[in-house]
Protein backbone atom coordinates (compact mmCIF):
# COMPACT_ATOMS: atom_id res chain seq x y z
CA UNK A 1 0.00 0.00 0.00
CA UNK A 2 3.09 2.14 0.99
CA UNK A 3 4.50 1.78 -2.49
CA UNK A 4 1.30 2.33 -4.45
CA UNK A 5 0.91 5.83 -2.29
CA UNK A 6 4.71 6.89 -3.40
CA UNK A 7 4.15 5.53 -6.89
CA UNK A 8 0.77 7.77 -7.20
CA UNK A 9 2.64 10.58 -5.59
CA UNK A 10 5.81 10.43 -8.12
CA UNK A 11 3.11 10.40 -10.91
CA UNK A 12 1.39 13.43 -10.08
CA UNK A 13 4.14 15.34 -9.12
CA UNK A 14 5.52 14.56 -12.88
CA UNK A 15 1.89 15.42 -14.20
CA UNK A 16 2.07 18.84 -12.58
CA UNK A 17 5.47 19.67 -13.94
CA UNK A 18 4.30 19.38 -17.50
CA UNK A 19 1.31 21.15 -17.21
CA UNK A 20 1.42 24.26 -18.08
CA UNK A 21 4.84 25.15 -17.50
CA UNK A 22 7.79 27.11 -19.28
CA UNK A 23 10.02 24.97 -19.86
CA UNK A 24 13.95 26.00 -21.22
CA UNK A 25 14.76 24.14 -24.12
CA UNK A 26 18.52 24.72 -23.64
CA UNK A 27 18.32 23.91 -19.74
CA UNK A 28 15.93 20.78 -20.03
CA UNK A 29 16.52 19.51 -23.29
CA UNK A 30 17.81 15.63 -21.99
CA UNK A 31 14.06 15.80 -20.63
CA UNK A 32 12.61 16.55 -24.10
CA UNK A 33 11.96 14.00 -26.41
CA UNK A 34 10.57 13.98 -30.02
CA UNK A 35 8.15 11.24 -30.75
CA UNK A 36 7.38 9.53 -34.45
CA UNK A 37 10.13 11.74 -36.02
CA UNK A 38 9.65 10.28 -39.29
CA UNK A 39 5.90 10.16 -39.44
CA UNK A 40 4.29 12.30 -41.57
CA UNK A 41 1.61 13.53 -39.15
CA UNK A 42 2.52 16.66 -36.04
CA UNK A 43 5.59 15.39 -34.23
CA UNK A 44 4.83 15.25 -30.57
CA UNK A 45 7.11 16.57 -28.05
CA UNK A 46 7.05 14.63 -24.37
CA UNK A 47 9.05 16.01 -21.55
CA UNK A 48 9.92 13.76 -18.54
CA UNK A 49 8.07 11.16 -20.33
CA UNK A 50 4.37 12.69 -20.54
CA UNK A 51 2.89 14.89 -23.75
CA UNK A 52 4.30 18.53 -22.62
CA UNK A 53 1.90 21.19 -22.34
CA UNK A 54 2.90 24.47 -21.86
CA UNK A 55 5.72 26.62 -23.44
CA UNK A 56 8.80 25.83 -24.60
CA UNK A 57 11.56 28.43 -25.17
CA UNK A 58 14.64 28.69 -26.66
CA UNK A 59 17.71 32.19 -26.09
CA UNK A 60 20.14 33.37 -27.96
CA UNK A 61 22.35 33.83 -25.03
CA UNK A 62 23.43 32.49 -21.56
CA UNK A 63 21.79 35.45 -19.77
CA UNK A 64 18.43 34.61 -21.44
CA UNK A 65 17.83 38.17 -22.15
CA UNK A 66 17.55 37.38 -25.95
CA UNK A 67 14.61 35.43 -26.45
CA UNK A 68 14.84 33.58 -29.93
CA UNK A 69 12.18 31.43 -30.40
CA UNK A 70 8.87 30.55 -28.18
CA UNK A 71 5.92 27.62 -28.60
CA UNK A 72 2.76 26.47 -27.09
CA UNK A 73 1.91 22.93 -26.58
CA UNK A 74 -1.40 21.05 -25.84
CA UNK A 75 -0.77 17.13 -25.51
CA UNK A 76 2.29 17.21 -27.15
CA UNK A 77 1.26 19.08 -30.15
CA UNK A 78 2.20 22.56 -30.76
CA UNK A 79 -0.79 24.44 -30.69
CA UNK A 80 -0.98 28.25 -30.74
CA UNK A 81 1.34 30.92 -31.45
CA UNK A 82 5.45 29.87 -32.57
CA UNK A 83 7.66 33.09 -32.44
CA UNK A 84 10.83 33.31 -33.96
CA UNK A 85 13.14 36.54 -33.08
CA UNK A 86 16.39 37.80 -34.57
CA UNK A 87 19.18 38.60 -32.49
CA UNK A 88 18.20 42.48 -31.95
CA UNK A 89 14.91 41.37 -30.51
CA UNK A 90 12.61 41.84 -33.38
CA UNK A 91 10.15 39.31 -34.42
CA UNK A 92 10.79 37.49 -37.96
CA UNK A 93 8.09 34.91 -37.57
CA UNK A 94 4.64 34.64 -36.28
CA UNK A 95 3.12 31.06 -36.81
CA UNK A 96 -0.49 30.21 -35.58
CA UNK A 97 -1.05 26.00 -34.94
CA UNK A 98 -4.09 24.05 -34.20
CA UNK A 99 -2.60 20.39 -33.02
CA UNK A 100 -0.01 20.38 -34.52
CA UNK A 101 -1.20 22.06 -37.99
CA UNK A 102 -0.02 25.23 -39.21
CA UNK A 103 -3.02 27.65 -39.79
CA UNK A 104 -1.41 30.73 -40.86
CA UNK A 105 2.07 32.27 -41.07
CA UNK A 106 3.20 36.02 -41.18
CA UNK A 107 6.46 36.90 -41.35
CA UNK A 108 8.36 40.38 -40.84
CA UNK A 109 11.64 41.76 -42.29
CA UNK A 110 13.37 45.10 -41.86
CA UNK A 111 15.22 47.76 -43.25
CA UNK A 112 18.91 48.31 -42.13
CA UNK A 113 17.58 51.30 -39.79
CA UNK A 114 15.43 48.67 -38.02
CA UNK A 115 12.01 49.70 -39.28
CA UNK A 116 9.85 46.88 -40.71
CA UNK A 117 9.60 46.49 -44.36
CA UNK A 118 7.25 43.94 -45.26
CA UNK A 119 4.70 41.86 -43.41
CA UNK A 120 3.11 38.90 -45.36
CA UNK A 121 0.65 36.27 -44.82
CA UNK A 122 0.79 33.13 -45.29
CA UNK A 123 -1.47 29.71 -45.77
CA UNK A 124 -0.47 26.11 -47.00
CA UNK A 125 3.13 28.15 -48.15
CA UNK A 126 1.34 30.47 -49.92
CA UNK A 127 0.49 34.34 -49.58
CA UNK A 128 -3.06 34.28 -48.34
CA UNK A 129 -4.16 37.26 -46.51
CA UNK A 130 -3.03 40.60 -45.62
CA UNK A 131 0.38 41.99 -46.71
CA UNK A 132 1.66 45.13 -45.61
CA UNK A 133 4.87 47.31 -47.21
CA UNK A 134 6.97 50.23 -44.91
CA UNK A 135 9.46 52.79 -46.17
CA UNK A 136 12.33 53.48 -44.28
CA UNK A 137 10.67 56.28 -42.13
CA UNK A 138 8.26 53.95 -40.82
CA UNK A 139 5.96 55.25 -43.40
CA UNK A 140 2.76 52.93 -45.02
CA UNK A 141 4.21 52.55 -48.25
CA UNK A 142 1.15 49.84 -49.69
CA UNK A 143 -1.14 47.50 -48.40
CA UNK A 144 -3.62 44.93 -49.81
CA UNK A 145 -4.75 41.39 -49.52
CA UNK A 146 -3.58 37.98 -51.58
CA UNK A 147 -5.92 35.07 -51.82
CA UNK A 148 -3.84 31.40 -53.11
CA UNK A 149 -1.19 33.20 -53.67
CA UNK A 150 -2.45 35.71 -56.33
CA UNK A 151 -3.39 39.43 -55.52
CA UNK A 152 -7.17 39.59 -54.54
CA UNK A 153 -9.19 42.43 -52.94
CA UNK A 154 -8.01 46.18 -52.32
CA UNK A 155 -4.63 47.53 -52.82
CA UNK A 156 -3.43 50.89 -51.57
CA UNK A 157 -0.08 52.21 -52.21
CA UNK A 158 1.42 55.85 -50.81
CA UNK A 159 4.01 58.16 -51.72
CA UNK A 160 6.76 58.73 -49.06
CA UNK A 161 5.12 61.69 -47.51
CA UNK A 162 2.31 59.88 -46.39
CA UNK A 163 -0.29 60.68 -49.72
CA UNK A 164 -1.96 58.23 -51.87
CA UNK A 165 -0.80 57.09 -54.54
CA UNK A 166 -3.18 54.49 -55.88
CA UNK A 167 -6.40 52.90 -54.96
CA UNK A 168 -8.44 49.85 -56.19
CA UNK A 169 -9.23 46.32 -56.21
CA UNK A 170 -7.86 42.96 -57.57
CA UNK A 171 -9.70 39.70 -58.63
CA UNK A 172 -7.68 36.34 -59.07
CA UNK A 173 -4.52 38.34 -59.46
CA UNK A 174 -5.79 40.95 -62.11
CA UNK A 175 -7.06 44.31 -61.86
CA UNK A 176 -10.07 44.35 -61.69
CA UNK A 177 -13.40 47.27 -60.92
CA UNK A 178 -12.53 51.03 -60.07
CA UNK A 179 -8.93 52.28 -59.96
CA UNK A 180 -8.02 56.03 -58.48
CA UNK A 181 -4.56 57.28 -59.20
CA UNK A 182 -3.04 60.73 -57.38
CA UNK A 183 0.00 63.01 -57.78
CA UNK A 184 1.87 63.30 -54.69
CA UNK A 185 0.36 66.87 -53.88
CA UNK A 186 -2.60 64.26 -53.80
CA UNK A 187 -4.29 65.56 -56.71
CA UNK A 188 -6.47 63.20 -58.78
CA UNK A 189 -4.45 62.13 -62.14
CA UNK A 190 -6.45 59.14 -63.50
CA UNK A 191 -9.44 57.00 -62.81
CA UNK A 192 -10.99 54.75 -64.14
CA UNK A 193 -12.48 50.95 -64.75
CA UNK A 194 -10.47 47.46 -65.39
CA UNK A 195 -12.08 44.36 -66.21
CA UNK A 196 -10.14 41.32 -66.64
CA UNK A 197 -6.54 43.42 -65.89
CA UNK A 198 -7.67 45.80 -68.70
CA UNK A 199 -9.17 48.70 -68.96
CA UNK A 200 -12.34 48.78 -69.63
CA UNK A 201 -14.57 51.73 -69.72
CA UNK A 202 -14.87 55.12 -69.25
CA UNK A 203 -10.86 56.53 -68.02
CA UNK A 204 -10.13 60.59 -67.37
CA UNK A 205 -7.15 61.91 -66.99
CA UNK A 206 -6.36 65.58 -65.06
CA UNK A 207 -3.29 68.10 -64.53
CA UNK A 208 -1.70 68.61 -61.19
CA UNK A 209 -4.04 71.09 -61.07
CA UNK A 210 -6.69 68.72 -60.87
CA UNK A 211 -8.18 69.91 -64.36
CA UNK A 212 -9.69 67.59 -66.58
CA UNK A 213 -7.19 67.36 -69.38
CA UNK A 214 -9.31 63.95 -71.54
CA UNK A 215 -11.88 61.47 -71.62
CA UNK A 216 -11.12 58.01 -73.54
CA UNK A 217 -13.18 54.65 -73.48
CA UNK A 218 -11.91 52.07 -73.53
CA UNK A 219 -12.82 48.54 -74.47
CA UNK A 220 -11.01 45.35 -73.42
CA UNK A 221 -7.83 47.14 -73.08
CA UNK A 222 -7.92 48.71 -76.74
CA UNK A 223 -8.76 52.46 -76.75
CA UNK A 224 -12.13 53.44 -79.21
CA UNK A 225 -12.26 55.78 -80.99
CA UNK A 226 -14.38 58.87 -80.57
Amino acid sequence: MKKFKNLLFFSIVILLSSCGKTVDYDDEKEYLIWSNPYSKGPRVLSYKGLPFNGELVEYFDDEKTQLKERRDYKEGKIDGQYEVYNKNGQLKKNVTYNEGEVEEEVTYTYHENGQLEYKRTYKEGELDGPIEIYYENGQLSGKGTYKNGDRDGTREDYYENGQLEYKGTYKDGKEDGQWEYYYENGKLMTKGTYKDGKEDGQWEYYDENGKLEEKTTYKDGVKQEN
